[in-house]
């Protein structure tokens, strides 16, 4: 393709864009308010899947111990732990520690004047949450173990739910994204149909297909670049006050840090130029059967 054609493509599409100011407005309208809709649920998907993995990685065995279990028992019941494939982290609470964690629960006074009952014990970490049945049945066949808990039962059920949750997010995204095709795609429709004597023009002189398609694909990838700007700084002005509106109310709650926002952003926009370079092609694909 020589240079001089990419000019004059690259010329027609922005001409065109502002001989057309209102329906080039109407369709970057379209593609960030799409877009802005795609990109609420997007946010909200990913930061309910972070707050999902947040609540995995807290998923850990707790391994009871013997009383009769001396220092170095316990030393070498802690190398036994560790070299168990999947183990990631492995911490010895004492007795102490225990109670002492307990009384900021509870609160120390409701404790005063009774003798510690909590055992020494281990905190069992895993490298995948989901496999922690299996390695807590590996850590309950040692020596010196009394007793192993990981809230069997509520843990596979806890697993069940953010499967399911996964899937009908990913579900709804996708729906959210078809939709926002459709609607960009139709309303370029609108420009193009408003063009389609110039089209038939071009075709009954002889243009190629493609030599007709690439200003309005052009005009496309720009119409989506600027709608899909609007809708990131509209998104980003919105989450930057909804993260420090959680983080000051909420605490507990962890979202995705705001600064991965610009990861997704650069992503969004490349989601915004496909969509306009589609619905471009897929608008112009009918007027071409002249």
């Amino acid at each position: 393709m020589r240079l001089r054609t990419i000019k004059y493509f690259f010329r027609e599409s922005f001409t065109s864009l502002v001989r057309n100011r209102w329906m080039s407005l109407a369709s970057v309208g379209a593609v960030a308010s799409a877009l802005i809709i795609l990109g609420s649920f997007l946010l909200l998907s990913v930061n309910f899947d972070y707050i999902l993995k947040d609540v995995e990685s807290q998923v850990e065995i707790t391994a009871y111990l013997e009383d009769s279990l001396d220092k170095n028992g316990i030393s070498r019941l802690n190398n036994h732990l560790t070299a168990i494939i999947g183990v990631k982290e492995v911490n010895f609470i004492s007795k102490k520690a225990a109670i002492e964690e307990f009384k900021e629960q509870v609160g120390k006074e409701l404790l005063e004047g009774i003798d510690n009952p909590l055992p020494n014990s281990f905190r069992i970490k895993v490298n995948d949450p989901h496999e922690v049945a299996v390695v807590a049945e590996k850590v309950e066949k040692f020596a010196g173990i009394d007793e192993v808990k990981y809230g069997k039962g509520v843990v596979e059920k806890l697993f069940k739910i953010i499967h399911w949750v996964r899937l009908i997010g990913l579900a709804i995204m996708i729906v959210f994204a078809a939709v926002s095709v459709f609607i960009i795609s139709n309303t370029i429709r609108l420009t193009v149909f408003a063009r389609r004597r110039e089209i038939n023009i071009m075709k009954y002189i002889g243009a190629t297909d493609w030599f007709v398609r690439w200003p309005f694909l052009i005009e496309g990838i720009v119409l989506g670049l600027i709608g899909s700007s609007i809708a990131i700084g509209v998104l980003g002005i919105a989450y930057n006050y909804l993260y420090i509106t959680v983080k000051l109310n909420l605490p507990m709650i962890s979202l995705v840090p705001k600064e991965q926002f610009y990861d997704y952003a650069l992503g969004f926009l490349g989601i915004g130029m496909l969509i306009g370079a589609f619905g471009s092609s897929f608008s112009i694909k009918r007027f071409l059967n002249v």
